[in-house]
Parts: structure tokens; sequence; C-alpha cells
């Protein structure tokens, strides 16, 4: 098994729940009103409700072990090759997703900050500081986003409360979209973006005290939930639902609208800063998981070796959407729709065939022990 260092448990939270909220600053508030209509914002809701049933399952199996994550609790239930194939799996899963970031993040730069830049102008240098950023590994990455993650929730807060003279409570309505079979349905799908549950079932062993993971686990579920929804309450309180869909990049569409008198405008500017090192944390952290779940599927001593290898496959797989409108739309029919299966699914999964195979092999050792008169 590869050697890390052990992570505090207020570094796990931070890193878990700007992993899964970075995503707010592309374009996941407006797929979710292109979901939900006027309801878009009740839909983080649902998926949070359903993410925390899930953790009720998973989550104390994580906490009563010291000695491995979910997948390394798995191989002695499935062996090295059925844990491996899942292994691979979720790196894929996390190469795929990092490849669609790293271009959204890119073609976000080129359209709103550096309209005339080639993308490999952005997206060169953008590789370089996340190499970097991945090789101090996962102990570094945690500390540094305890440091950021405070400020980036104080500027999500403040960038939503300087829109208030812009908000119409008119355009949340009718209160329920499209209907609740539409609100439930699409809170099951949208999942996916709880990508903290994917990562504490991998990195929960790496805890000091595992038993932590329990609650981890809880609360990054009611962050990552409630700052989802909040952004896109605000986001349609600001537009109504016929204009946000037509809106890619919400939060700095919102940083452009503001104006709080003539000295206190247009600070899009000052929010991406945020933006810029949420993504870069975000990157990193799924580069450096890929390069473990790699390197321990092959028995490698260390990871860091892989961590170039697969940037560069990154690098590569972020060049095949042929512009910004197929990258959204990559995202919205792939990323959004379908990352549950590999978030929740696969861990739920694992945890059932686990209790199930315990439960068998309980009832065979019962069988097979001798009876005494």
């Amino acid at each position: 098994m590869i050697k890390t260092g052990h992570l505090g448990r207020y570094e796990l939270l931070a890193l878990v729940v700007i992993l899964a909220i970075a995503d707010i600053f592309l374009n996941f508030p407006q797929q979710l009103v292109r979901m939900g209509g006027s309801a878009g914002w009740m839909i983080p809701l649902v998926s949070m409700g359903i993410c925390l049933i899930v953790w009720m399952l998973i989550g104390p199996v994580l906490a009563r072990q010291r000695t491995g994550n979910l997948l390394f609790l798995a191989r002695s239930r499935f062996g090295r090759w059925g844990t491996g194939a899942a292994s691979l799996l979720v790196a894929l899963f996390l190469v795929l997703d990092t490849a669609n970031t790293v271009r959204m993040f890119t073609e976000t730069v080129i359209t709103e900050i550096l309209p005339r830049s080639p993308i490999s102008f952005v997206i060169a240098p953008l590789m370089v500081v996340l190499v970097y950023y991945a090789y101090t590994g996962i102990e570094g990455l945690s500390r540094v986003a305890l440091v950021l993650t405070p400020w980036l929730l104080i500027a999500i807060t403040l960038l939503l409360a300087f829109n208030g003279n812009w908000m119409n409570l008119d355009y949340i309505l009718p209160l329920w979209g499209r209907g609740v079979p539409a609100l439930l349905f699409s809170g099951g799908i949208v999942t996916g973006i709880f990508t903290n549950i994917l990562l504490l079932a991998i990195f929960a062993s790496l805890l000091r005290n595992p038993a932590d993971s329990l609650k981890i686990g809880f609360w990054s579920i009611l962050i990552v939930g409630l700052v989802y929804s909040i952004v896109t309450l605000v986001f349609l309180l600001v537009f109504p639902s016929e204009a946000a869909v037509r809106v890619p990049i919400p939060l700095y569409q919102l940083g452009r609208l503001i104006y709080v008198g003539r000295f206190f405008q247009r600070l899009e500017a000052g929010f991406a800063f945020f933006w810029i090192a949420a993504a870069v944390i975000k990157i990193a952290v799924s580069l450096w998981t890929s390069s473990y779940l790699i390197a321990s599927v092959f028995r490698m001593p260390v990871n860091r070796p892989l961590v170039f290898p697969i940037a560069l496959i990154v690098y590569s797989l972020s060049f095949v959407p042929q512009s910004f409108t197929e990258t959204l739309e990559l995202n919205m029919n792939y990323r959004l729709r379908w990352g549950w299966i590999i978030v929740i699914g696969l861990p739920m999964l694992l945890l059932l065939w686990m209790r199930d195979r315990t439960r068998k092999e309980g009832k065979g050792d019962e069988s097979d022990s001798p009876q005494t008169s």
C-alpha cells in the first residue's frame, strides 16, 4: 500500500468541500435551471437528502475501519482483480472529469478574461501549475484547501449579497417549476455533483482518527448541498429561468452585475482569484487521486511518477471538444447526468456486495461448526 501522511479532520473537510463546490463557478447553476426551471434551486436539496441517506449506509463502515479505504476493504471480499477494476474505473472517471473541467475552465477564461488568447496559451501554464501542486501531495493540498475554503465561502456570500438590489421573487414562480416528479428525478441524477462522498471513501483511512470520517461526510454533504442550492436560488432571483438558461457562467455574470454606488461595481475581477484557486485545487486533487488509484492497482511503492503522464493525458483529452458549446453539452449529457453511477452507485454497490458476502460467509461458518448435544 502506498505510504502517505495523515490528514486532519478539518483539512479533509475543507478539501472535499472545495472539490465538490468548485464546479459552482462554471455552468452547473445554469444546468440546474435547465433541468428544473424556476425550481432548479430545489434540485440540490433533493440530491442532498439522497446523499445523506447513502452516507448513513457507507459512513459507519468506513468509520469502523482503521486499515484502509472502501476499495482496500473490498479487496478482501472480491480479490485483487475485482477491486483493481473498480479502482481503474474511478481513476478513468476522474481523468475524464478533470479533462472536461480543464477545458471548461480554459474556455471560461478565454470568454470572460482573455478573449483573443488561443486555448493552448491558457492550458499549458495551467497544467504546469497543476502538476506542481499534485506533486506536493494530498497533505499540502489539504492545508491549502483549509486556508482557502473559509475565504471562498465568504467571497461567494458577498457576491450573492451584493446582487440583492437585482432580485425579484416573481422569478422563482411557479414554485415547483416543472413539477415534483421532475424535481425528484433530477435530484437523483444530480447526486453526481457530490464528489465529496467518493473522495471520503478513498481518503477516510488517511485521517488520524478514521471515525471522524462519519461527521466529515455529513457536514460536507450539508455544506455542498446548501451552497449549490443558495447560489442557484440567487441566480434565479436575478435572472428569470428563460434568461438564466442562456447564461453559461452564472457566478461570473453575477459579479459583473454588482453595483453598490459609483465606486463599488463590476467586482468580477476580485472574485476571479477565488474561482481560479478553487479550480486549481480541484484539478490537482483529481490528478493526485487518479495517480494514487492506478499506483495502488499495480502495487507501485509511490504514485508521483504517474502524475506527469496522467497530466499529459488530461491535456490531450481537453482538446477533444471542438468548441465551447460542445464542451457544455458533454458536461451536461455525461458528467451531470451519469456521474452518479461512479460517485454514488459504485460505493453503494461495493458496500452491498461486501455485506452480502459477509452474511453468506457467516451462515457458512455456522453450518460447518460442529454441533454438541
